[in-house]
């Protein structure tokens, strides 16, 4: 997830006074579902339900919550996807999902191996400009798995200083390389393939590499290698228009005082890129994960070197959810019911979980267009509902 400064907090009033809440029809957010719904009849909908219902009012705008268990999927929506319009969520409506998008851009990397376009060790420096090599410390060393698994040391582009030009107008509409050059000129956190160390600019790399390989665009990467196949007929990506017009709407609790804000004007800027720009509903997540892990997209060879685990080191572990482990593009963790495979994300005005346990397919999926400090409603849901996602 990505990091935040209480900085931006204090400076964020500055920007109220420029934005507007604009109404729109609620026929904006209508949406179908893209299979037979039946979750009305699972034997546990209305406890699903009241463990979402509840934990929401306890500081969570809207939220689409997906549970595949022993009985089957079960879909589930609560509180509002657009507070100044007076819509309510469904949960087929489209969330950003932020940093589970960087699962996406590791299985496109590894469809470009199976296809020949690209390899683990090939060098990052070969698809940068000199420029690039230069002045991003590690670059010229690096290679695409030390990418791929946050092993590069390369420095996180996501700074106070992008965060002040993020917040100085309503949007930047920067490009690809002009995020990248945030990260000219800072040290790197480590020698390269020395260490874990979480930075976002390795899976904005990335995604530079899949359209340099390709000679396409990012969106065209998306749709041909991962939605077209796997039938995500609500997964989004776009650099023009990076928020689909019937997402939901996202909000930030940016005093910390329970008091939402439309947080729009800052959130559209992060979503240009491969580690955080994708939209899409629940039941997508969830299948995306699951069709992933079955092999169904990735050859077996590539889906050894995604789910090559290793340890974190101990400041990057997350015990709340057990996050104890990485792979090469997707994040391991630990539960009292097995291991799940997947990844979280959050941005200003969203918060994502996204899990698939193999060893009992079964799926949790947690969108919610709430951030705010205190993330105890959404855990509280998480911990909740396994324990009766696997009860006997």
């Amino acid at each position: 997830m990505k990091t935040r400064t209480i900085y931006l907090a204090l400076m964020i009033v500055f920007q109220l006074s420029c934005t507007n809440n604009e109404i729109v029809v609620p026929e904006t957010y209508e949406c179908q579902p893209s299979f037979q719904d039946s979750s009305a009849t699972h034997p546990k909908a209305h406890i699903y339900q009241e463990i979402l219902d509840r934990n929401r009012r306890l500081g969570i705008i809207g939220a689409s919550l997906l549970i595949k268990d022993e009985a089957g999927v079960w879909l589930g929506s609560s509180g509002k996807a657009d507070i100044a319009s007076q819509v309510d969520v469904n949960s087929c409506n489209r969330f950003m999902i932020a940093s589970i998008t960087k699962v996406f851009t590791a299985a496109a990397v590894y469809r470009y191996i199976d296809k020949g376009l690209l390899a683990m060790n090939d060098n990052v420096a070969d698809f940068l400009s000199a420029e690039d090599v230069e002045k991003i410390e590690n670059v010229a060393t690096a290679r695409i798995e030390h990418l791929l698994s946050h092993t590069s040391g390369i420095a996180d582009y996501y700074t106070l200083q992008y965060q002040l030009d993020q917040i100085n107008n309503v949007y930047n509409n920067w490009s690809q390389q002009r995020i990248l050059k945030f990260a000219y000129g800072k040290p790197a956190t480590h020698p390269v393939g020395q260490t874990y160390f979480y930075s976002n600019t390795n899976y904005l790399l990335l995604g530079m590499l899949l359209e340099r390989v390709s000679g396409k665009s990012l969106e065209q990467v998306y749709q041909e290698e991962l939605f077209d196949p796997l039938g995500l007929t609500s997964a989004y990506f776009g650099k023009g228009e990076p928020i689909p017009s019937d997402a939901v709407k996202g909000y930030a609790d940016i005093y910390g005082n329970g008091r939402y804000v439309e947080s729009e004007f800052l959130y559209k800027d992060e979503l240009k890129t491969a580690d955080g720009g994708i939209a899409a509903n629940a039941y997508d997540v969830g299948i995306f994960l699951e069709k992933l892990m079955k092999g169904q997209l990735l050859s077996e060879e590539s889906m050894a070197e995604l789910t090559n685990w290793f340890e974190l080191p101990e400041p990057w572990v997350y015990e709340e959810l057990g996050h104890t482990q990485n792979g090469y593009g997707i994040e391991y963790f630990n539960t009292p019911y097995g291991y799940a495979v997947g990844h979280t994300g959050s941005i200003f005005g969203f918060y994502s979980l996204g899990f698939y346990f193999p060893e009992t397919d079964r799926s949790f999926v947690l969108l919610t267009n709430s951030a705010t400090y205190d993330n105890t409603p959404k855990t509280n849901i998480y911990h909740e509902v396994l324990t009766l996602m696997f009860e006997d």
